[in-house]
């Protein structure tokens, strides 16, 4: 590797940061609303000092992000759907989210000295905003996944439950997506998180197939009792922030929330058990580090083994991935 390319990997966080700001302020949204729109107008509609905003419309003009014509910018057409954050297809709420997050990670070398994650300081919009953009951001990452994830649950046998129990559901698109691929017409749903995250998933319930076969069970599922009687629990990117002692509890309260004979399926990034990768588990296990005070990235032996332990039986990893898409599975014995 050259000195050029070696810093290469560390320029990136201008690109990422201008990107980032535009989608903090809703830039995009601006100029969608307007058509297009000179640099004076815009700034005056954000409500920005306007230093340095024409330098970020030339960067997001170079990268591509927006089209320039006699003064004025417009976003393309074709990236509409993605940049405006009113739309169902917007990355919007990841991409804020993600700048929540790279406060954090600006300050690595300050946590890895001092082994707790730097102060929390919310953006421009606030701490509210930032856990509803932190809701919907899950739910861009799991328009993505969970099809894919949904088909690989039923060719394991794991979808034909009559009673799921999504814990820490956020906007239910787990649940909406594996009801409409369980092969019985009336399996139901629990969907256990937060208030804010009950009203997100509600929303979409009124458009999503089969939300009417969904139950939403406000609460912290950190204190509160679990909902019962259920035959599948399913856990989508939960444990990577919580340390032994959490994940340990909630495998017991999981395991006596299932009927016997029901399963638990654990969905997430697992780390090698030598450590030495993969790549997203590696960068996701840094992430906890800044943005977490006791999360961690488990090993599949890990989860299984605090499975076992909860009183599991056929503990295994039932869907290999070196992304969050992997899956460690068990059943609770039937007697």
């Amino acid at each position: 590797m050259t000195p050029e390319q070696l810093l290469g990997l560390t320029a990136g966080f201008q690109t990422s940061c201008a990107v980032m700001a535009a989608c903090e302020l809703d830039l995009f949204s601006a100029i969608v609303d307007r058509g297009s729109a000179d640099p004076e107008t815009l700034a005056k509609a954000l409500d920005l000092d306007g230093r340095g905003f024409s330098y970020l419309l030339a960067a997001l003009a170079s990268l591509d992000l927006l089209e320039i014509d006699d003064g004025k910018y417009r976003v393309p057409e074709a990236l509409k759907p993605f940049l405006d954050s009113r739309s169902p297809r917007s990355v919007v709420p990841m991409i804020r989210h993600q700048a929540n997050c790279a406060r954090g990670w600006s300050q690595l070398a300050w946590t890895l000295k001092n082994g707790v994650p730097v102060p929390d300081v919310a953006g421009v919009n606030g701490a509210l905003v930032e856990f509803q953009d932190f809701v919907l951001a899950m739910n861009v990452v799991a328009n993505r996944l969970a099809p894919k994830i949904a088909d690989s649950l039923r060719n394991v046998g794991l979808l034909d439950f009559e009673r799921m129990l999504d814990l820490g559901g956020a906007s239910g698109t787990y649940s909406f997506e594996f009801l409409a691929k369980n092969p019985n017409p009336s399996a139901k749903a629990v969907l256990f998180d937060r208030p804010a995250a009950i009203e997100e998933a509600k929303i979409k319930a009124k458009t999503a197939l089969r939300g009417d076969s969904v139950e939403f069970y406000p609460g912290d599922f950190y204190v509160d009792p679990y909902p019962t009687d259920v035959d599948f629990v399913w856990i989508s990117a939960i444990i990577h922030q919580q340390d032994d002692d959490a994940t340990q509890t909630m495998f017991r309260k999981s395991f006596d929330a299932l009927r016997p004979g029901g399963a638990i399926a654990v969905r997430d990034v697992y780390i090698r058990d030598d450590q030495t990768g993969p790549k997203a588990a590696a960068f996701f296990g840094l992430n906890m580090t800044v943005r977490t005070l006791k999360g961690k990235v488990y090993s599949a032996r890990e989860t299984i083994s605090a499975l076992e332990k909860a009183g599991f039986q056929n503990a295994r990893l039932a869907i290999p991935a070196d992304d969050m898409s992997a899956v460690v599975a068990a059943q609770k014995p039937a007697d």
